[in-house]
Protein backbone atom coordinates (compact mmCIF):
# COMPACT_ATOMS: atom_id res chain seq x y z
CA UNK A 1 0.00 0.00 0.00
CA UNK A 2 1.60 2.87 -1.22
CA UNK A 3 0.54 6.84 -0.01
CA UNK A 4 -0.57 7.38 -3.84
CA UNK A 5 -2.82 4.41 -3.96
CA UNK A 6 -4.46 4.98 -0.11
CA UNK A 7 -5.30 8.36 -1.15
CA UNK A 8 -6.98 7.19 -4.04
CA UNK A 9 -9.06 4.27 -1.92
CA UNK A 10 -9.81 7.44 0.18
CA UNK A 11 -10.81 9.37 -2.53
CA UNK A 12 -13.14 6.63 -3.83
CA UNK A 13 -14.60 5.87 -0.81
CA UNK A 14 -15.55 9.35 -0.28
CA UNK A 15 -17.05 9.53 -3.59
CA UNK A 16 -19.04 6.52 -3.53
CA UNK A 17 -20.56 7.63 0.30
CA UNK A 18 -21.45 11.11 -1.41
CA UNK A 19 -23.10 9.22 -4.39
CA UNK A 20 -25.77 7.44 -1.61
CA UNK A 21 -25.82 10.27 0.05
CA UNK A 22 -24.68 8.36 3.18
CA UNK A 23 -24.53 9.93 6.40
CA UNK A 24 -22.65 8.07 9.49
CA UNK A 25 -20.02 5.96 10.51
CA UNK A 26 -19.67 2.79 8.06
CA UNK A 27 -16.93 1.11 5.92
CA UNK A 28 -16.40 0.53 2.38
CA UNK A 29 -14.40 -2.74 1.15
CA UNK A 30 -12.20 -2.85 -2.00
CA UNK A 31 -10.02 -5.70 -3.59
CA UNK A 32 -6.70 -4.62 -4.82
CA UNK A 33 -4.73 -6.42 -7.23
CA UNK A 34 -0.91 -6.82 -7.62
CA UNK A 35 -0.66 -3.93 -10.14
CA UNK A 36 -1.91 -1.76 -7.45
CA UNK A 37 -5.89 -1.64 -9.45
CA UNK A 38 -8.83 -1.98 -6.77
CA UNK A 39 -11.87 -3.08 -6.86
CA UNK A 40 -15.63 -2.02 -4.94
CA UNK A 41 -16.08 -4.88 -2.30
CA UNK A 42 -19.29 -3.90 -0.23
CA UNK A 43 -20.45 -1.02 2.04
CA UNK A 44 -20.90 -1.52 5.39
CA UNK A 45 -23.74 0.83 6.93
CA UNK A 46 -22.29 0.40 10.50
CA UNK A 47 -19.42 0.46 13.06
CA UNK A 48 -17.48 -2.90 12.26
CA UNK A 49 -15.90 -4.64 14.74
CA UNK A 50 -12.79 -4.09 13.57
CA UNK A 51 -13.27 -0.09 14.37
CA UNK A 52 -10.36 0.13 17.26
CA UNK A 53 -7.98 -0.39 14.40
CA UNK A 54 -9.05 2.97 13.03
CA UNK A 55 -9.82 4.13 16.05
CA UNK A 56 -5.80 3.89 17.35
CA UNK A 57 -4.46 4.73 13.64
CA UNK A 58 -6.08 7.77 13.43
CA UNK A 59 -7.53 9.06 16.50
CA UNK A 60 -10.72 9.25 16.41
CA UNK A 61 -13.51 7.47 18.81
CA UNK A 62 -15.98 6.14 15.75
CA UNK A 63 -18.30 5.43 18.65
CA UNK A 64 -18.65 8.32 19.95
CA UNK A 65 -18.59 10.36 16.35
CA UNK A 66 -21.41 8.10 14.74
CA UNK A 67 -23.61 9.14 18.09
CA UNK A 68 -23.20 12.72 17.37
CA UNK A 69 -24.13 12.19 13.72
CA UNK A 70 -27.09 10.60 14.63
CA UNK A 71 -27.84 13.69 16.74
CA UNK A 72 -27.63 15.85 13.71
CA UNK A 73 -24.42 17.25 13.53
CA UNK A 74 -21.59 17.12 11.75
CA UNK A 75 -18.94 14.56 12.00
CA UNK A 76 -15.75 16.32 13.14
CA UNK A 77 -13.02 14.92 11.87
CA UNK A 78 -13.23 15.56 8.24
CA UNK A 79 -11.07 13.39 4.90
CA UNK A 80 -8.48 14.72 4.28
CA UNK A 81 -7.70 16.55 7.43
CA UNK A 82 -7.62 13.25 9.60
CA UNK A 83 -4.02 11.84 9.14
CA UNK A 84 -3.09 7.85 9.87
CA UNK A 85 -0.26 7.53 12.70
CA UNK A 86 1.64 4.51 12.82
CA UNK A 87 0.15 1.33 12.49
CA UNK A 88 -2.78 -1.03 14.40
CA UNK A 89 -3.15 -4.86 14.59
CA UNK A 90 -6.37 -7.08 16.03
CA UNK A 91 -5.96 -10.22 17.44
CA UNK A 92 -9.65 -11.99 17.92
CA UNK A 93 -9.17 -14.85 20.11
CA UNK A 94 -12.18 -17.53 20.28
CA UNK A 95 -12.07 -20.68 22.24
CA UNK A 96 -13.77 -23.47 20.63
CA UNK A 97 -13.95 -27.14 21.30
CA UNK A 98 -12.81 -29.06 17.64
CA UNK A 99 -14.61 -32.42 19.30
CA UNK A 100 -18.14 -30.67 19.20
CA UNK A 101 -18.45 -29.45 15.92
CA UNK A 102 -16.10 -26.18 16.87
CA UNK A 103 -18.71 -24.80 19.59
CA UNK A 104 -17.77 -22.17 21.51
CA UNK A 105 -16.29 -23.54 24.54
CA UNK A 106 -14.28 -21.07 26.67
CA UNK A 107 -13.93 -22.97 29.54
CA UNK A 108 -13.39 -21.18 32.98
CA UNK A 109 -10.27 -18.60 33.30
CA UNK A 110 -8.92 -19.02 36.38
CA UNK A 111 -5.66 -16.47 34.94
CA UNK A 112 -5.95 -13.51 33.02
CA UNK A 113 -3.43 -11.03 32.46
CA UNK A 114 -3.70 -8.29 30.09
CA UNK A 115 -1.44 -6.80 28.07
CA UNK A 116 -0.53 -3.51 28.92
CA UNK A 117 1.90 -0.33 28.25
CA UNK A 118 2.10 2.82 25.07
CA UNK A 119 -0.30 2.26 23.03
CA UNK A 120 -2.08 -0.77 24.24
CA UNK A 121 -5.87 -1.71 23.97
CA UNK A 122 -7.72 -4.14 25.22
CA UNK A 123 -11.37 -4.43 24.56
CA UNK A 124 -12.90 -7.48 26.08
CA UNK A 125 -15.06 -9.15 28.53
CA UNK A 126 -12.65 -11.75 30.01
CA UNK A 127 -12.11 -11.68 33.47
CA UNK A 128 -10.46 -14.45 35.60
CA UNK A 129 -12.85 -16.23 38.26
CA UNK A 130 -10.90 -15.98 42.07
CA UNK A 131 -11.37 -18.64 44.73
CA UNK A 132 -13.88 -16.17 46.69
CA UNK A 133 -15.80 -15.61 43.66
CA UNK A 134 -16.05 -19.34 43.38
CA UNK A 135 -17.32 -20.21 46.17
CA UNK A 136 -19.91 -17.76 46.04
CA UNK A 137 -20.97 -19.62 42.74
CA UNK A 138 -21.84 -22.69 44.30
Amino acid sequence: MTPAIRKRLLSAAVRGAEAVSYRGAGTIEFLMDVDGKFYFMEMNTRIQVEHPVTEMVYGVDLVKEQIIVAFGQDFRHLHPTIEAKGHAIECRINAEDPFKDFRPSPGQITSFHAPGGMGIRVDTHVYAITTSLRIMIR
